[in-house]
């Protein structure tokens, strides 16, 4: 049966008009004193529970990996891909699901996100990858206690993962591999391009499932400072010890770092040879 607005007296869209009804009635009222916290904090809230799920599905492939002789690269990339595909489908539709400090600074620089807002994400997100390790942590415990601390460090961590890897090899993998990511997700973004709509989640989620399989084996491509991070300091507090940040001759910077510069990088590409629908800097 069609919705008919009471307002106009013709038949429109019952999203339209929920959009409609919202701009006019742009002030909130709470239910219950939660329901006001819970609106007050929204986007926190939408970008933790994201993460958390990121981190919890990515993480928890990798404890298979390390557990189970049936798993391989290959499933463990597709775990990462699938669980930033599902965390961006919980929180997209409240803080746009970024899930990852690096595309939020990209998106700050790139495409007018609030600087204001910017260290409320990151603290969201960084809360978020520790909540994701703790799931995976308590999921896994008594396998985890019962093998050697250095052999599950990695579940939870990136690290250069042969002995040929040079820091300088990772740095590049991590540049490269963020700088693909934030590529996908501008693309599939852009309505000037093909934007992908409902289905931006699922492939912005393969698209990391490619970066793993095709440019992660280097490093365990962590592509998001919050996702090495914080699962980082978790496994220094839950019995790996604060070697974790100077193992590998203080590797923790690169996975920092590197996202960071990589998903300037990749925005400002796009940006440079694609980007004509919107305001950017390089188009003003």
């Amino acid at each position: 049966m069609p919705h008919h607005s009471h307002s106009h007296g013709h038949e429109t869209d019952p999203l339209l008009e929920r959009v409609e009804r919202g701009v006019v009635h742009a002030q909130y009222e709470a239910r219950s004193k939660w329901a006001g916290v819970r609106h007050k904090f929204r986007k926190a809230f939408a970008e933790f529970l994201g993460t958390a799920i990121l981190v919890a599905f990515g993480s928890g492939a990798i404890a298979q990996l390390v557990f189970s002789p049936n798993n391989s690269w290959f499933t463990m990339s597709l775990g990462w891909g699938l669980g930033l595909t599902f965390g961006i489908y919980v929180a997209g539709g409240v803080s746009g699901a970024h899930l990852n400090p690096a595309v939020t600074l990209a998106q700050a620089i790139f495409r007018g996100f609030s600087w204001a807002e910017l260290p409320i994400y990151w603290i969201a997100q960084f809360a978020g990858a520790f909540a994701g390790a703790l799931i995976v942590y308590i999921t896994n415990y008594s396998a985890i206690q019962a093998a050697d601390p250095s052999a599950t460090v990695g579940i939870f961590i990136t690290g250069l993962q042969t002995k040929d890897v040079t820091t300088t090899a990772a740095f590049i993998a991590e540049f490269l591999g963020t700088a693909l990511l934030v590529l996908v997700i501008l693309s599939t973004s852009d309505k000037g391009n093909t934007p992908a709509g409902n289905t931006q989640p699922l492939i912005i989620g393969l698209s990391l499932a490619a970066i793993g399989t095709s440019f992660g084996y280097q490093t365990g491509f962590a592509l998001n400072p919050a996702r090495d991070l914080a699962p980082r300091l978790f496994t220094a507090l839950f019995g790996w010890g604060f070697g974790v940040f100077t193992r590998q001759g203080w590797y923790f910077w690169v996975p920092i770092v590197a996202p960071f510069l990589g998903a300037i990088g990749g925005a400002f590409t796009y940006d440079l040879l694609v980007y004509s629908s919107g305001p950017s800097p390089l188009n003003n």
